[in-house]
């Protein structure tokens, strides 16, 4: 289902209050205290792990339990869960005095599952992009187009991705599953149902309850300074820099037609109706805001620069950013753009370490 259909879809379907209804329009240090409790859905090929590595430094920042996996190496050792996988089985337990802050690895949302083992009052935030950027992502990711070069060595490096669109190569392969309906499988959705229209919109009806806001990668900016208002968070806790960010391949910019974006587009019709529908929840988000948010988003991308700047710059040691309406002053330093830098799977090797590690200093690991 296109874009086109989907604002076609009847109001009935969302009749129902929307989490985001009763959410004030801006929320300062006056009026509320860091959330520490936070759910986030980090869905494939969606920017989301530089959405993850904000979840871990403020995780490490503040000395939260995050939810761990019990292994440190092996194939998929950083998923909490999947097909194949069960979220009580593979996570690394706390003693019973204890509790989680964060979750944010790799898991299939089950909103029963997650609320077994995190508090009461955790927030979900989740991620989504345009599918049609889905797809050309893991079409680069996963080496498709290197395939494609060996089977079609006559094809221009420009139409590689036709070619694979055309000739349905993404069937072939067991990773297929990421070229349709991707973010919908993460979000909880089974692929068996995915063609089923009612059944989507009645679940993503279901997700608006559930989350208090879904990132929008096309807005990352401003869904961030939306969620450090949300979170009640400081601007430092949300600072990133962008990572796994694919580039086209010798900067050639794939030729799609007309007819290859409708068929991507079809392929993904639970995709798309997900994605239109928290792309524009997010939007009527931002306009509930005052004035003010617009400013706030231009300061923190001017943050991010100099984040970005300075992290290049390996000859200083510190940098200090002044202070704003939004933030006090504060230093960035070596060891923060190191953090930035990090992988994901040294960064979750390093936490289970530590984890296990203090766990076994109290002598207070629990097996359930």
């Amino acid at each position: 289902m296109t874009s086109k259909a989907f604002k076609a879809i009847p109001d009935r379907y969302f009749v129902r209050k929307s989490y985001t209804d009763d959410m004030p329009n801006e929320m300062t240090k006056n009026t509320c205290n860091k959330q520490r409790n936070v759910i986030f859905v980090k869905v494939h090929k969606t920017g989301s792990t530089t959405a993850w590595g904000i979840f871990t430094r403020f995780v490490q920042a503040n000395n939260l339990n995050m939810v761990l996996p019990k292994r440190d190496n092996g194939s998929m050792f950083n998923y909490l869960s999947s097909k194949y996988l069960k979220l009580k089985e593979t996570v690394l337990q706390l003693p019973k005095n204890m509790s989680y802050n964060i979750l944010c690895n790799h898991a299939i949302y089950n909103k029963q599952d997650f609320e077994k083992i995190m508090p009461n009052d955790t927030v979900r935030i989740g991620i989504l992009r345009d599918p049609l950027s889905v797809f050309k992502s893991a079409f680069y990711h996963f080496s498709f187009n290197r395939l494609v070069m060996r089977k079609f060595p006559n094809v221009k490096r420009s139409l590689r991705l036709h070619e694979f669109i055309v000739k349905k190569i993404y069937q072939q392969y067991a990773i297929g599953r990421s070229f349709t309906n991707g973010m919908s499988y993460d979000f909880g959705i089974p692929k068996s149902k995915t063609s089923n229209t009612s059944f989507v919109l009645e679940y993503i009806r279901e997700l608006d309850q559930d989350f208090k806001l879904v990132i929008i990668t096309e807005l990352f900016d401003e869904s961030l300074v939306l969620m450090r208002r949300y979170l009640c968070w400081d601007i430092q806790d949300i600072l990133y820099q962008p990572v796994n960010k694919g580039v086209w391949r010798n900067n050639v910019k794939p030729n799609l037609t007309r007819e290859d974006i409708d068929i991507v587009r079809n392929l993904n019709n639970a995709d798309n109706l997900l994605y239109d529908f928290f792309k524009t929840r997010l939007e009527n988000q931002i306009i509930q805001q005052n004035d003010s948010f617009y400013t706030e988003v231009r300061h923190f991308k001017k943050i991010i620069a100099s984040v970005h700047k300075f992290c290049r710059n390996t000859k200083k040691r510190s940098c200090t950013i002044d202070k704003s309406e939004w933030n006090s002053e504060f230093v960035l330093t070596r060891h923060f753009c190191d953090q930035l830098v990090t992988s994901e799977l040294d960064v979750l090797r390093k936490m289970i370490k530590k984890a296990k590690q203090t766990l076994v200093q109290k002598n207070q690991i629990w097996e359930r």
